[in-house]
Formats: C-alpha cells, sequence, structure tokens
C-alpha cells in the first residue's frame, strides 16, 4: 500500500500554539531549534560556543556539567566567562573552587585576567563534604559563581538537589567530572565535553541541551599568556594559594561552619 507523502507529513502547530512557543521563557519549545532558557545566560566568550548553546551563553542559575580530564584546558574555556563575572555590578561576589586538581597559582590567574582576590578555594577531604560545600555556597546566593572538580562521577540524586539548590540560589554551578561520567544520567539541562587536541586547542562537545544534536564537536583554540608558560592556573605552591572559608551566606550555614567542614 503506497501513502500520499502530504498525508503522512506532520501538521504545522496551531497559529496561536506557534506564537507560544517563540516566546522567551516558553514552557514549550520545539526539539529542532535551541531553546530560550526563561533565565539570562552570560557569553561563553567563545562566539562559535555561544551559537550552540540555549540562550548564547553559559546558565545564570543551576547545574551544567563539563566533563574532561583534569587540567585538560577546561579552565582556559571558562576564563573568558569568569572573566566576564568579575566585570560584572556583583562584582564583589567569590566564585567558590571546590576540590580543583592542584593549588591555584595567583600569579597565572592575574596573568589570565582573573582577580584572585575573589577567589575562594576549598578542599574538603570527602566527596560527601564536598557535595555539602557545594550546595551551600549555591543555595546562599552570596557567590558569583561555583565550579566543583569531582574525580568520581556524581550521583543523580546528588545533582539534582545541587540543581534545585543552585536554581533556588540563583548560583551557576559547573560541576567538572571525568569523561566516564557521559554515560550516565544526569538532570543538569547543559552537558558538554571536551577533550584537548595538539597545539593548545579544545575538541568542545554539547551532547545535551535543548536543542538538535551538534553535527560535530567545535575545536577551539586555546589562547596562553606566554608570561605563564609553562605554569598551568592550577599548578602553583600552597604558598601561591587562595584558601579562605566562605563569607556569610544570605541564608544558609555559618561561615565557621562552612570552613570546619572544609
Amino acid at each position: 500500500m503506497l501513502l500520499d507523502p502530504a498525508a503522512t507529513a506532520p501538521s504545522p502547530p496551531p497559529r496561536g500554539l506557534a506564537s507560544f512557543m517563540d516566546r522567551p521563557g516558553a514552557a514549550l519549545w520545539r526539539a529542532g531549534v535551541l531553546a530560550r532558557p526563561p533565565l539570562p545566560t552570560l557569553s561563553t566568550g567563545w562566539p562559535a560556543l555561544d551559537e550552540q548553546l540555549p540562550g548564547g551563553g553559559w546558565p545564570a542559575s543551576g547545574l551544567t556539567e563539563l566533563l574532561a580530564a583534569p587540567a585538560s584546558g577546561e579552565l582556559a574555556l571558562l576564563v573568558p566567562w569568569l572573566r566576564k563575572l568579575g566585570q560584572r555590578q556583583e562584582a564583589a561576589r567569590e566564585t567558590v573552587w571546590i576540590s580543583p586538581p592542584g593549588w591555584p597559582c595567583l600569579s597565572a590567574l592575574q596573568a589570565l585576567g582573573l582577580d584572585g582576590s575573589r577567589l575562594l578555594c576549598l578542599a574538603p577531604q570527602t566527596a560527601i563534604d564536598a557535595a555539602w560545600a557545594a550546595e551551600q555556597a549555591v543555595r546562599a546566593g552570596s557567590c558569583a559563581a561555583v565550579l566543583w572538580w569531582s574525580e568520581r562521577p556524581v550521583t543523580r540524586p546528588t545533582l539534582r538537589r545541587l540543581h534545585l539548590a543552585a536554581q533556588a540560589g540563583l548560583t551557576p554551578l559547573l560541576s567538572l567530572q571525568a569523561p566516564a561520567a557521559r554515560s550516565l544520567s544526569s538532570p543538569a539541562p547543559l552537558r558538554l565535553a571536551c577533550q584537548p587536541l595538539p597545539g593548545h586547542a579544545l575538541a568542545v562537545d554539547v551532547f545535551k541541551r535543548r536543542g538538535p544534536p551538534m553535527a560535530r564537536p567545535l575545536q577551539l583554540a586555546l589562547p596562553w599568556p606566554a608570561s605563564v608558560r609553562p605554569a598551568s592556573p592550577l599548578t602553583g605552591s600552597p604558598h601561591d594559594a587562595v584558601d579562605r572559608p566562605l563569607p556569610a551566606p544570605a541564608a544558609a550555614a555559618s561561615s565557621a561552619r562552612f570552613a570546619h567542614r572544609a
């Protein structure tokens, strides 16, 4: 039996529904186009990457996953965004790093245009403490952003709790995990995988987003200031690092407790 192609083609949505779906922040979106997030985003600093992200940048709140081997270029990818965070009106807010793979080198951060005086670095002894610290930091609503490196994949219930806390605190949370976490399900609406390439470049694959799949990973050439070669922003000595307790949060555990748990 032959079917008429015109009869099997999907019919366009009603005019009223189409206008509703195209409205910024609408709860419905077409899978063939990038969604428009209800909250504003901030440019990644990479125009090619902005074009692949809903809203044209990193989400202003909630959980985002970045899967990469430790110190493989993921921080260089985030530097333009971190620099933009420091230039906003609320620049007095600290950026929190939890369990980074190395001590932050202040001279390297300065060479990259980052203000090390607004950086809080926490080194919890266990993964449970690290998750607790991340939740308190994002829920407080007093941090510009929270970056959490995790050697092992984080469980879905933990990620969901952190995503809801980051949404409630209007704080962006980046969970930096190993590439093996890609095969696991996650509540994060945005997930990216990075792989270093020769010549200080990075392949970036946005494998989960509210939109169509990417045709191929992006290849980004990462800038590297000559003044910090061959040092990395994450290989400084403990004497050149920032390691301070969190400031008093807006509505969370006290900073003294936070410092004790770290």
